[in-house]
């Protein structure tokens, strides 16, 4: 299949929300002709009030040998390139990363990637809300280069990681059960999700829009997040207000 018609799968599957295997895969093709072999999605640090800030968490299901032990030999406490995520916003290589490798564990975390066939690297930092980074990370022999490579791992990387980090919180909130929520909090995160603001549902309940926002608040705080477009999502995948 030729390269333009492998970037157009990818991007029609992200756009139709399809199964995450059908996604990783369109874009690990579209991908191995610059040399890419594994691709994983990895959170590194939760939100701003997470007790927990560094998380590691895999979101991505395509693992390999590598990763395994990566993850089992916990070499991300070494890792150079995973530390300079934070620090940048531009995607960047591990031949950019790979002096500052001084101490022999942190060298020891290169050495342990090129025993799995994985000797290069390119990493492409995500941040997202409440102080949330992580990072898609395209790995392989020798990985192409050059600055067109570059902004399709960029944009295809930001992508999806989006895409999987949705994926993640929708099965995590779909394995949890159900939080008891009032009819009135239900109604306000209704509301919400129809771009209503607190003066506007005030009138519509017939309520202060201070009660309002109690009600809100209530309602964040059960489901356990910080921003009302977090809370509107968790009723919306829960099917919890398209009847209202």
């Amino acid at each position: 299949m030729q390269q333009n018609m492998l970037e157009g799968l990818f991007w029609d599957l992200v756009d139709d929300d399809e199964d995450y295997q059908q996604v990783e895969k369109a874009l690990l093709d579209m991908c191995s002709p610059f040399g890419v072999t594994v691709i994983s999605c990895v959170e590194i640090r939760a939100a701003a009030h997470n007790s927990n800030p560094f998380i590691g968490r895999l979101i991505g299901k395509r693992d390999g040998e590598w990763l395994r032990r990566y993850r089992r030999e916990e070499l991300f406490k070494h890792d150079v390139a995973l530390q300079h995520v934070p620090r940048t916003e531009s995607g960047f290589s591990w031949q950019h990363v790979e002096d500052m490798a001084t101490t022999k564990e942190q060298r020891n975390v290169f050495d342990v990637a090129r025993e799995h066939w994985v000797g290069d690297g390119f990493l492409i930092p995500n941040f997202g809300a409440d102080g949330r980074i992580g990072f898609t990370g395209f790995y392989g022999s020798e990985i192409c280069d050059d600055p067109v490579t570059r902004r399709l791992f960029e944009f295809a990387g930001n992508t999806f990681y989006k895409y999987a980090y949705r994926k993640a919180q929708e099965q995590a909130v779909k394995t949890q059960p159900l939080i008891d929520l009032t009819k009135r909090q239900l109604e306000v995160l209704y509301w919400i999700s129809k771009g209503k603001t607190d003066t506007e549902m005030a009138e519509i309940l017939e309520i202060s829009p201070a009660t309002v926002n109690r009600h809100v608040e209530l309602a964040k705080e059960k489901i356990g997040v910080r921003s009302r477009t977090e809370a509107v999502h968790y009723a919306l995948v829960n099917d919890l207000i398209s009847r209202i």
